[in-house]
């Protein structure tokens, strides 16, 4: 495997994760009852692609239907992108007139989320990622995630990190991710390593670290 060709300084890159939820936590609650068809709503960003001159960010709507995920997502300026998510706002309006099909039918999809549990922002999850691609299957990747930490303060994307460790600074989160099988070769070496699958999300594990819904 490669290292993926977004990573700049042969290494890894930071992930940033502004997380949103409703009064009633109702997308921490889906997660922690395990409901098998579920959508979560977060703006991610990548400081280490960015100039401070011009900082872009992802809005998605994180999809799962039962094993499957799937990503729906457009691409916005990081200081307009909670303007962008009031589909009232002049700056919302603006950037739809502009967009692509495309994105205009990611954008109402996201509206409508963001409407219908009137979405707050609630954490910000953030970590470091070394990402490596198979050299043959182009949809095969693994992940390394290490230093997960959550805050659920200054929700400013632009402030750094988070304060609290969602796991402890010794474990590295490792994922695997393909469309439709996981090739035999890396089958072996998770076998040969007893590696064992564990689920587990780091924005409701992050929300369980800081107690933010202890009233429920």
């Amino acid at each position: 495997m490669i290292l993926d060709s977004h990573v700049l300084n042969k290494y890894n890159y930071e992930v940033r994760s502004l997380y949103f939820d409703s009064n009633f936590q109702h997308s921490f609650l889906e997660k922690r009852n395990g409901i098998a068809i579920r959508k979560k709503l977060r703006i991610r960003y990548y400081p280490s692609f960015s100039k401070d001159s011009q900082k872009f960010a992802f809005i998605e709507i994180k999809k799962k239907f039962n094993e499957n995920v799937a990503k729906s997502r457009v691409y916005v300026p990081l200081n307009k992108a909670l303007k962008i998510l009031n589909s009232n706002h002049t700056e919302a309006k603006l950037f739809y007139e502009n967009s692509s099909e495309q994105d205009k039918s990611t954008l109402k999809e996201i509206w409508f989320l963001y409407k219908k549990y009137n979405l707050k922002p609630v954490c910000v999850v953030s970590y470091f990622r070394q990402p490596f691609m198979s050299r043959v299957e182009k949809t095969f990747r693994l992940t390394f995630d290490t230093n997960l930490k959550v805050r659920k303060y200054n929700l400013d994307l632009n402030f750094g990190g988070g304060s609290k460790n969602i796991v402890p600074p010794n474990i590295c989160i490792m994922e695997v991710k393909f469309n439709n099988i996981i090739p035999n070769w890396a089958i072996k070496i998770i076998q040969n390593n007893d590696c064992v699958q564990y689920k587990i999300s780091k924005f409701a594990a992050g929300l369980e670290k800081t107690k933010i819904f202890a009233l429920i």
